[in-house]
């Protein structure tokens, strides 16, 4: 009699909805735990973009030093001190204009109207032009409704919050020509730019002479509602009644900003640092012995 084989019964396998929900959740968790580590790891890339920019525009004022003798002067106008709002009547032509050859912009160089104010309609569409190495990465991500524009980086016109004037501490100032000589305090204790978030000046963008481009030594504090967000916390010279409207550094960047020192190199300052260091780093001719920064 032939052997009949026995037939096994198949079991249909697959989730039942307790277990995928299982699944779904230590999904979700890992995902909460991860999150946080790549947000981080795009920081510390747009951080290292914004470090690398900022050494373009120290090496340009650098070959523009070599090539004239003299830094560019932070702003040239007539009138002084400087007011940070649009006028045609103003000529306000900032450094960043004067270095452009040096950031391998020699077109957008050629397209400025160097007769005409920054702000004439000769020099819209070059207002207008965005320069990539001009713009911290951290800052882009929140600037997407710009009219023109602008810089993440200015120039260090004077050691404490004062208006924009002529015969100023710092190194970029208004109609300054500033040899190395005249830094005596020496390049690598002296700072020439700074991260500096574009607040209301953005208006005026990078071709300006104003606060949008040029800022001081003044103390930061941080903004409230916004974790990384610095503004200027406008601190005048002892003893004065000037008004703060120039302010100094900030940054989105976590726990500090970065600065061009003279020397060529970046460094990235704590949002901590002593305000009379800052001071210090922004007088190119105090002749104090600094502490490490």
């Amino acid at each position: 009699m032939p052997i009949v084989p026995s037939v096994r019964k198949l079991r249909r396998s697959g989730f039942n909805m307790v277990e995928l929900l299982t699944v779904l959740a230590i999904v979700v968790a890992l995902a909460a735990l991860l999150l946080p580590a790549v947000q981080q790891a795009r920081e510390s890339g747009r951080r290292a973009q914004c470090r690398n920019n900022l050494l373009q525009v120290g090496l340009a004022l650098q070959n523009y030093q070599m090539a004239h003798r003299v830094l560019p002067p932070g702003s040239v106008n007539t009138n002084r001190p400087i007011e940070s709002s649009e006028d045609p009547d103003e000529y306000h032509l900032g450094w960043i204009a004067q270095i452009l050859p040096f950031l391998e912009q020699a077109n957008t160089f050629h397209h400025i109207d160097f007769d005409k104010s920054a702000y004439a309609i000769e020099n819209q569409s070059v207002r207008h032009h965005t320069i990539d190495v001009l713009n911290c990465p951290s800052q882009s991500q929140r600037r997407t409704n710009t009219t023109v524009g602008y810089s993440s980086y200015s120039g260090v016109h004077n050691d404490y919050e004062t208006p924009i004037n002529v015969n100023q501490n710092g190194v970029l100032f208004l109609n300054s020509s500033i040899r190395l000589d005249h830094v005596s305090d020496g390049c690598s204790s002296t700072l020439f730019v700074m991260e500096a978030l574009p607040v209301d000046a953005i208006e005026l963008g990078w071709i300006s002479g104003t606060r949008a481009t040029l800022r001081n030594g003044v103390i930061w504090i941080q903004s409230p509602g916004a974790p990384h967000s610095y503004a200027p916390h406008l601190q005048q010279m002892p003893g004065t009644s000037v008004p703060g409207d120039v302010g100094g550094p900030s940054s989105m960047h976590q726990g500090g900003f970065h600065v061009g020192v003279g020397d060529g190199s970046v460094r990235f300052l704590h949002a901590g640092i002593s305000p009379k260091l800052l001071r210090n780093l922004c007088h190119r001719a105090d002749g104090e012995m600094l502490d490490d920064f």
